[in-house]
């Protein structure tokens, strides 16, 4: 018998250093330096036991945090991601949907600098090149001197499309995921592959099950490929094995296993290594499959010694890091947080409404922007409210305000957008954000702040913020986490736009973001009209905001609850130094979240 080792990351998003920028103190809980440095001492206990190692990596490289951002805005000679996983020695790399925010030409920058292969199967130039090689074939050998065949290709979601249309449309064409996995898995098994890894930069939805084209988590289906003998996946930032996944049909949540291919997701920004352990047989065709184990293993409070050498290679990048966040851009008396973004006010989520709103309103008297003045309503969600653990939310103390705290606010590079709604699509939209909540009989009101069912993604949780409206928690939630009517229920009451009701013919232009409205399935209803706006960066206007107004305004919540009562909920820990009118902090943990209660009657007042 022989074994094959494979070792990945997923989701990294640049980050790299053993520091925290936003919290400024050294921390050891992910990043590819401490990723790094577990990664060598397994392929260095895996030569000692004869084991052949492959490592991977799933895709989401170049963008989504601090380090992304100065690489973005600085251009150094080499991206630091890139030049970190260079150190670390990855055989291979897949495309993630984020490979495409800045654009091609970044993208294609980046794919020059790395010393391994980037590999995707189903995005293509229009002329027909890949965009990056469909695949890539490596060789391992065992302690023995047998060498073994590896093939190895990629996929993202064909929502790349929508999420970056306005760098891609009309320059690249992405096939289903599907079809193009089919093809290539096929292929190399074809050219004497003897395993083939996808890495699918994709999740897997328990609620998506069914043969579904085209949609943006198709692990299920992808897994049934015969020709896949394991593979990666990640997109939303979850762990499998684990308990997310337990009781889906055909899937293993404990051995990691999906219809016959071992898989592996290992969370998200180098916090966790995913490794899929394969016993394979040799035979006169080949090798084959016999057994195997997945499993993923946390950094974080690990014995994990740092390979200083690592650190060295990132110092450049990590003095650039923090020179480059101390730009001024105003003061703060106050607190703010998101620590219950999702239930109370927030001025760190109300802030990109404000900025949003204060922009399009100085279009308008400058009269650059040919719209009425009035029914303009302005969005935004909380999007660090906890989704990727206990840190991921927003703090920000009293004092100098600078251009670390407006990327902690909005770490995504998407544009300001405005669209024409009917009063009944505006009904709509905001029946799909107020599906986060569970009903009253549920053990916490808030969904699980996941990617895929039966969790509920914060930043789909637009808040309407010259809107009134109540919430009935005793009817099930309209839509689910990426916006497909799943009852013919309602839970909004008392719809109000400035206290008038919100009539079904009546039109108001909602300033939102080019994620959304190029997303979200109520905006592409045929009644629905973009406004062209110039190119916004939505970071860019927060900043401007904060230099002219500041952020000591005192935050609103638009929205109330039907049902008066306690109510549990998670957040941070960090949150109990900062609680809200009728919200106290219990002493009982969920995982590493403190669990909370809402009084819904106090919360009104």
């Amino acid at each position: 018998m022989y074994k094959l080792s494979i070792l990945a990351t997923t989701d990294t998003h640049s980050h790299i250093s053993l520091y925290d920028y936003f919290l400024e103190t050294e921390m050891h809980i992910n990043g590819l330096i401490l990723a790094g440095s577990k990664i060598e001492a397994l392929k260095s206990i895996n030569e000692q036991q004869g084991i052949a190692t492959l490592v991977v990596d799933n895709g989401d490289i170049l963008q989504g945090n601090i380090m992304a951002d100065y690489a973005a805005e600085t251009n150094p000679s080499i991206h630091p991601a890139i030049n970190m996983m260079n150190e670390i020695g990855y055989d291979a790399g897949t495309l993630g949907n984020h490979e495409f925010n800045y654009g091609l030409p970044y993208l294609e920058r980046a794919h020059q600098q790395a010393q391994f292969p980037l590999v995707n199967c189903n995005v293509k130039y229009i002329n027909g090149d890949y965009v990056v090689s469909p695949y890539h074939i490596v060789e391992k050998a065992f302690h023995d001197g047998t060498k073994i065949k590896i093939g190895i290709t990629g996929v993202v979601p064909e929502q790349i499309m929508m999420w970056d249309e306005e760098h891609l449309n009309g320059r690249v064409i992405v096939e289903d995921m599907y079809d193009a996995l089919y093809q290539y898995s096929n292929e190399l098994k074809m050219m004497g592959c003897d395993i083939v890894v996808a890495l699918m930069h994709t999740g897997l939805d328990q609620e998506q099950l069914k043969e579904m084209r085209g949609i943006e988590n198709q692990v299920y289906q992808l897994a049934q490929i015969k020709a896949v003998d394991a593979f990666v996946f990640g997109h939303t930032h979850q762990q499998f094995p684990g308990p997310d996944y337990q009781g889906i049909p055909n899937v293993d949540a404990d051995v990691g296993k999906v219809f016959h291919a071992y898989g592996v997701q290992p969370m998200c920004f180098a916090s966790h290594i995913g490794s899929i352990d394969l016993t394979l047989e040799k035979t006169d065709q080949g090798f084959t499959v016999v057994g195997g184990q997945s499993r993923v293993i946390e950094l974080k409070n690990s014995d994990v010694n740092i390979n200083t050498h690592l650190v060295q290679v990132n110092q450049a990048a990590h003095r650039g890091v923090l020179e480059y966040v101390k730009h001024p851009i105003g003061e703060t008396t106050g607190h703010h947080d998101s620590y219950f973004a999702q239930l109370g006010p927030s001025t760190v989520v109300e802030v990109i409404a404000k900025a949003a709103k204060q922009k399009v309103e100085q279009l308008i008297a400058s009269d650059q922007l040919k719209i009425a003045a009035s029914h303009i309503i302005s969005t935004s969600a909380p999007i660090k409210a906890g989704r990727d653990g206990i840190n991921d939310y927003i703090d920000i103390d009293e004092g100098p305000l600078t251009l670390k705290d407006a990327i902690n606010i909005y770490r995504f590079p998407n544009k300001l957008a405005a669209v024409n709604v009917s009063g009944k699509v505006l009904r709509e939209w905001v029946e799909w954000s107020v599906s986060c909540y569970n009903t009253i009989d549920h053990e916490y009101i808030v969904k699980d702040n996941k990617s895929t069912a039966p969790g509920f993604p914060s930043y789909n949780m637009d808040i309407f913020y010259e809107l009134n409206y109540c919430i009935d928690l005793s009817r099930e939630a309209r839509y689910s986490n990426i916006g497909e009517k799943i009852n013919d229920t309602y839970r909004i009451k008392d719809l109000t736009y400035l206290n008038d009701p919100v009539e079904d013919t009546q039109q108001y232009t909602v300033l939102t973001t080019d994620y959304r409205m190029n997303f979200c399935p109520i905006l592409k209803d045929s009644s629905v009209t973009k406004i062209q706006l110039d190119d916004i960066e939505i970071r860019q206007i927060i900043i401007d905001y904060i230099k002219t107004y500041g952020m000591d305004f005192e935050a609103t919540r638009p929205f109330t609850f039907v049902q008066d009562g306690i109510f549990k909920f998670k957040s941070s820990p960090n949150g109990k130094g900062h609680l809200q009118p009728g919200i106290t902090a219990t002493e009982l943990y969920d995982d590493d979240y403190l669990i909370y209660e809402l009084n819904t009657a106090l919360s009104k007042e």
